[in-house]
């Protein structure tokens, strides 16, 4: 006899929930929309500053995962193997000059790529190996034989490129054979930063890596 009473009741329950879902979830999306971007400099925050609070570390190790080769079994990893790459310092894609950002992120990006694809890593001279076109493309020198030079050969060479905005840091690794200039493999991953408030209060200041 209450076989339809409690059923009803339970049919309004889940509509219930299901309402209530939707609305925490609109007013989420309101949130979001009430967000207030401002400069950064209203977080009293230079972008130097923005960039010195990225996590850069976890930013280069996330994109050496795309450009890593897979090692053959039964290969030793070591300084007189062809598996090791020449890693310059990062440069800007504006002018192709790495500039103290630049040779920061090349050091950590020399580091991530050895711990990441687990082979030997040479620093060199972009300009005595490495040239970039007018329109950006990757051209390998005359003096490509100081690279492959006995004492320490490598095949396989990461090309770093970052771009500086206003608002986020993008940067682009290539993966590029020294023997023909073939680029394998490409990553990139873009780092932002925000300085927002809810409308009222202080704004305050975040950084993401995409």
């Amino acid at each position: 006899m209450f076989k339809a009473p409690a059923r009803r009741l339970s049919l309004a329950l889940i509509a219930g929930a299901i309402l209530l879902s939707g609305c925490a979830t609109g007013v989420e999306r309101i949130d979001n929309v009430l967000l207030k971007d401002h400069p950064i400099e209203d977080c009293r925050i230079t972008r130097e500053e923005a960039l010195a609070r990225i996590d850069m570390r976890k930013l280069l190790t996330e994109v050496s995962k795309e450009v890593c080769l897979p090692t053959p079994d039964g290969v030793e990893i070591g300084p007189g193997n062809k598996l090791a790459y020449v890693v310059p310092d990062v440069v800007d894609i504006q002018n192709y000059v790495p500039g103290a950002l630049g040779i920061s992120m090349g050091e950590l990006l020399r580091a991530s790529i050895f711990n990441t694809c687990s082979v030997p890593v040479r620093q060199v001279e972009l300009s005595s190996a490495i040239k970039f076109d007018s329109n950006g493309m990757v051209i390998l020198s005359r003096d490509l034989n100081l690279v492959k030079q006995s004492a320490f050969p490598a095949e396989q060479a990461v090309i770093g490129t970052y771009h500086l905005q206003r608002n986020k840091l993008t940067v682009v690794v290539r993966r590029l054979s020294l023997e023909s200039g073939l680029i394998t493999a490409i990553g990139t991953r873009e780092a932002r930063w925000r300085c927002v408030s809810p409308g009222f209060g202080s704004p305050s200041f975040s950084t993401t890596i995409h």
